[in-house]
């Protein structure tokens, strides 16, 4: 393994790791915050739309999905275009619950970015973009 690969996938792992330290911490599971935190960020969103971008396995998100909606944290309605899809929405008490939980780690996140300066942030973002751009194209040249 090349000395850069083995760098990457070790701060790659670190910064996960922080993050489920962090749910450990607030005593929810890792996948529940990610799924909180895509729900915050909008409000159309399917469960496929938050299984892309967390990573995380879509049977995974349907489960956490579904203690939300026991718990009466969302709802789910048919999507405007295709009735088929079903998009997920929090409700009142849905958002407060994940305004409690995520204000804290916003707020640790927007520090860290201000020490890091404007400059470096968005730099760590394009890079990733990069890096992700040119990834996903030559995944799907090996596919092929």
């Amino acid at each position: 393994m090349s000395l850069e690969r083995k760098k990457f996938w070790e701060v790659w792992g670190q910064s996960n790791a922080l993050y489920e330290d962090w749910a450990a911490w607030k005593n929810i599971n890792s996948n529940l915050l990610m799924v909180l935190y895509e729900l915050d960020h909008g409000d159309y969103i399917t469960q496929k739309m938050i299984a892309d971008y967390t990573g995380i396995p879509k049977q995974t998100v349907n489960t956490v999905i579904k203690g939300l909606l026991e718990q009466e944290y969302v709802t789910l309605t048919c999507g405007k275009n295709d009735r088929r899809e079903k998009l997920v929405v929090l409700t009142d008490e849905g958002r407060k619950f994940g305004e409690e939980l995520l204000a804290p780690l916003y707020d640790m996140e927007e520090k860290v970015f201000h020490i890091m300066g404007e400059e470096r942030v968005q730099q760590m973002i394009d890079s990733i973009f990069l890096f992700n751009t040119v990834f996903e194209k030559e995944m799907k040249r090996g596919m092929k």
